[in-house]
């Protein structure tokens, strides 16, 4: 995997589609070539990585906006579950039967109900401080503005830089996530009763320093999941591909590459614990 993407901006080389979907306008960006990457994103909507633009030089990556994250409103949805069905027949209106599946935070969530709901659509499944487990957690709306920006990212400096979220994208989107996630116990037991018999390759990653969710929940999936490889990512807190992107890149990659016969990176930027 080489690295010429740091000299252009993130995102740069994905174009935009828009698919029709359960009444809404699913909007998807893709690049790259190869096996698909089914890419979900957190809370804050969909945001290109150069980690991402790392992906896309070995797969076909599709990073999919879910419905009430962009400009149209979701009141359609109450529960995780059907997200997560809205989400798989974008993903098959686009024309995919089987692909590689990635979360990260509120995505990792949903991706976790998808890959439940559709384990025979999924090659393996990738979860970056996924949000389904939050023990310990203290809530972004209880966490002061001067505290958010640590709790996110180690490197804030790094490209792309962390921005805030849009209030107007905040007031769009954020009753959404309250509905379908804040207002859940910070342990979801539907889920947790399902996980043991997902049989799917799964890695689950946390960034050592991450001030969302306490990595320690990865454990929770290790446990749950049959095929589960937990890994600690150093130096990074909740954005791990923002913090830390050729070292996440290059770990996703040899995952969805080998399954259980991956390699770690020859640095020492990787924990298992």
């Amino acid at each position: 995997m080489t690295t010429s993407t740091a000299q252009q901006a993130p995102g740069a080389g994905f174009t935009d589609h828009t698919v029709q979907t359960d009444g809404f306008a699913v909007r998807y960006a893709e690049s790259g070539t190869g096996d698909a990457l089914v890419v979900l994103h957190g809370a804050g909507g969909l945001r290109h990585s150069r980690a991402l633009d790392l992906l896309a030089q070995q797969y076909r990556v599709l990073a999919i906006e879910m419905p009430g994250f962009g400009e149209q409103p979701n009141e359609a949805h109450d529960t995780m579950v059907q997200l997560a069905q809205t989400v798989a027949r974008a993903v098959e209106t686009i024309g995919l039967d089987r692909y590689h599946l990635l979360g990260t935070s509120f995505g990792g969530a949903t991706a976790a109900h998808l890959a439940v709901a559709y384990p025979d659509r999924i090659i393996s499944l990738v979860l970056e401080a996924p949000a389904a487990f939050r023990e310990g957690a203290t809530s972004p709306a209880e966490i002061p503005p001067e505290e958010m920006l640590g709790r996110f990212r180690v490197h804030p400096e790094r490209v792309p830089p962390f921005l805030p979220p849009d209030p107007q994208f905040m007031a769009r989107s954020w009753p959404l996530v309250d509905r379908l996630l804040g207002s859940r116990p910070d342990y979801d037991q539907e889920l947790a009763d399902q996980l043991p018999g997902l049989m799917v390759r799964s890695l689950v990653l946390f960034g050592d320093r991450d001030g969302i969710i306490p990595p320690e929940n990865g454990r929770t999936w290790r446990r749950l999941l049959p095929n589960c490889c937990f890994i600690l990512v150093h130096d990074a807190a909740h954005d791990i591909q923002g913090d830390r992107a050729e070292a996440y890149a290059e770990v996703v990659d040899d995952w969805l590459g080998r399954g259980w016969q991956f390699l770690l990176p020859e640095e020492d930027t990787l924990i298992n614990p």
